[in-house]
C-alpha cells in the first residue's frame, strides 16, 4: 500500500524513529513536535505496530 504523507509527517517519523532507536528522549522529541510526552508515546507504539505508515494521518481520505 503506497502512502503518500506531509512533510510534517515525515518529520514525525524522523524524530520519532530517533526516540524509538535512543538518539533522542521522549522529552525532548515531545518538545519538538509540540506534543505531550504521552502522545509521543502513543506515536511510538503505532510506529513500532505499524511503521512508517502508522503515523500518516488516520483521517487521509475521509469524507
Amino acid at each position: 500500500m503506497l502512502v503518500t504523507m506531509s512533510d510534517k509527517e515525515l518529520n514525525r517519523i524522523n524524530v520519532i524513529q530517533s526516540v524509538v532507536e535512543k538518539r533522542m528522549r521522549r522529552r525532548d522529541a515531545a518538545h519538538q513536535l509540540a506534543l505531550t510526552e504521552r502522545q509521543t508515546q502513543r506515536l511510538m507504539n503505532r510506529f513500532r505496530e505499524s511503521g512508517a505508515a502508522g503515523l500518516a494521518n488516520l483521517r487521509r481520505g475521509r469524507r
